[in-house]
């Protein structure tokens, strides 16, 4: 995550969404929510490549797809 060009954006949301489900999970004694975390951010990494062909091939439809949409809701 730290090599991508994203990194700047990227490296501090995954450690604030890792900080929350790290708090949630001490509250809950449940591993559920570093486990959700990990899972979002291997969708969103696996899925960036694609992204970036898509973006790159001029079809910028920004706002038009929910992330919800792409990742699914959490169970």
């Amino acid at each position: 995550m730290r090599d991508d060009r994203r990194a700047d954006t990227w490296v501090p949301a995954f450690q604030r969404d890792w900080a929350k489900a790290l708090e949630d999970s001490r509250h809950t004694y449940s591993l559920t929510p570093l486990y959700d975390v990990v899972r979002t951010w291997q969708a969103r990494l696996a899925a960036a490549p694609a992204v970036d062909a898509y973006m790159d091939s001029g079809r910028d439809e920004t706002g038009f797809v929910d992330l919800a949409d792409v990742l699914g809701t959490r169970p």
